[in-house]
């Protein structure tokens, strides 16, 4: 493996040493034998004037592929070094919805100044585009695919195939429509293959359609293809005419922004849709998106202070209590924290629960966390029995323990569907929040129970 890296990065120093001679054809010769993925790698490490150059060596369209490729903070990196007209050219190889996806995170002027390059015809189409409401089905489609007649052939449906497959995104599946433009089938290259060539498309053809409308969440249109496997689905208005189509690549994107943003709401770090989120963020616009939920919860804090001091009179006298907070805290705020991550996975995949099942899970929560509070307290109150000497002491912290936990796995469960069911992202039920609401809990047991058995301490 080190011999191949090795290898790598002499091939690099070679490419860095062509591009600072302003070699063209050296860099053309080595720059276009490597895979599209290395191009990226490459770009990404060429210092800001050498990128600058890249533009005089590569055509618009053998650039446009590593354009797409890209990532978006690596798309950013490139409009920054290339001149505009470049970037423009670049969109005339590139498919409609990476164009779009790449507009919609520039600057209402930025914005304008790329779409003055293009003709009118395709400026007509990119706004179209653009005007779709943000992550819907509608601004992440592609218009490019491939519709026939129902009263086609199979052989004709070839043929058709045939001439516009380098021109379509996806070929895989062929769209039948009506003199309407409404979808009324669907016929895969499959059913092309195993039917005679004079067979009417409209005799083949799949009429039980799975499709999604224009304003429908870009999550939603995500999970369809994932649920039934699909390597496309269909958009349409609604009424039923057909305008584009989402394929499964646009998806795996759409997936990993998706885990990214409820990442981000999970660690009560959300933020806008803005070029922040391009990797393009300042020390300032970082701490700003995350410092009002940090004041907040410093706040919500104070809950476990205030809790502590109206225990003091019990700390003063056994002070040994105090070494077992951070324990008691921590163990709630991890189990129901992981209690949560899997509450807010189950909605987030789409997952529909009866009152039963509802209950059913949360009685399984219960389970869990009395198992784990079990297991938990026996192993801390026999390190308070060796160490501290004192029975009382571990039978204290045994039972705080086992109690806590128990009721930390139903809070962590509860409350993101509590939050569903007021039409509230479920991640904004982030950790931070289960965490200080559990260590509040625990507290309360632990120091309740001291403070009765205070007499036999």
């Amino acid at each position: 493996m080190k011999t191949i890296d090795d290898r790598k990065k002499n091939y690099y120093e070679e490419i860095f040493k062509v591009t600072e001679e302003n070699n063209r054809d050296a860099f053309r010769n080595l720059f276009l034998k490597m895979h599209i993925n290395d191009q990226v790698e490459l770009f990404h490490l060429l210092y800001p004037e050498k990128r600058k150059k890249v533009e005089k060596f590569l055509e618009p369209a053998e650039f446009a592929e590593l354009f797409e490729w890209m990532n978006s903070s690596d798309q950013s990196e490139a409009y920054e070094a290339f001149s505009v007209e470049y970037v423009a050219n670049l969109f005339h190889y590139m498919k409609i919805d990476n164009v779009v996806d790449f507009l919609s995170y520039r600057d209402e002027e930025e914005r304008k100044k790329l779409l003055n390059q293009l003709d009118t015809t395709e400026r007509s189409r990119v706004e179209e585009m653009l005007a779709y409401e943000p992550e819907t089905a509608g601004s992440i489609m592609t218009k490019s695919f491939i519709s026939v007649s129902p009263i086609s052939t199979v052989q004709q449906t070839v043929n058709l195939v045939r001439t516009f497959s380098k021109e379509t995104e996806m070929v895989y599946y062929i769209y039948v429509l009506d003199p309407k433009s409404k979808l009324v089938g669907i016929l895969s290259l499959r059913d092309m293959i195993i039917h005679p060539e004079d067979t009417k498309v409209q005799d083949v053809m799949l009429t039980h359609l799975t499709y999604v409308r224009l304003a429908d969440d870009q999550e939603e249109v995500a999970r369809m293809i994932q649920d039934y496997d699909l390597l496309a689905v269909p958009v349409l208005t609604d009424e039923d005419v057909m305008l584009g189509i989402v394929t499964v690549d646009d998806v795996m994107d759409i997936l990993v922004e998706e885990t990214t943003e409820d990442f981000n709401e999970f660690s009560a770090i959300r933020k806008a849709k803005t070029k922040i989120d391009k990797g393009e963020e300042s020390a300032w616009q970082t701490a700003r998106v995350r410092m009002p939920w940090i004041i907040i919860l410093v706040f919500l804090g104070m809950i476990s202070a205030s809790l502590i001091s109206s225990f003091e009179e019990t700390l003063s006298q056994v002070v040994v209590l105090a070494a077992f907070i951070p324990v008691i805290m921590d163990s709630a705020g991890n189990v129901g924290t992981q209690s949560l991550a899997i509450a807010v996975r189950n909605i987030s995949m789409g997952e529909k629960r009866t009152k039963e099942e509802f209950w059913r899970n949360i009685l399984k929560e219960l389970m869990a966390g009395m198992i784990i509070g079990l297991a938990a307290g026996i192993v801390l109150a026999l390190v308070a029995g060796i160490f501290y000497q004192n029975i009382v002491l571990a039978l204290i912290i045994a039972f705080s323990l086992f109690v806590t936990l128990s009721l930390s796995t139903v809070v962590g469960a509860v409350i993101p569907f509590l939050i569903n069911k007021l039409k509230i992202d479920p991640a904004i039920a982030s950790g931070p929040f289960i965490t200080t609401i559990n260590d509040a809990m625990g507290l309360m047991i632990y120091f309740t129970v001291a403070t009765k058995l205070l007499h036999i301490l």
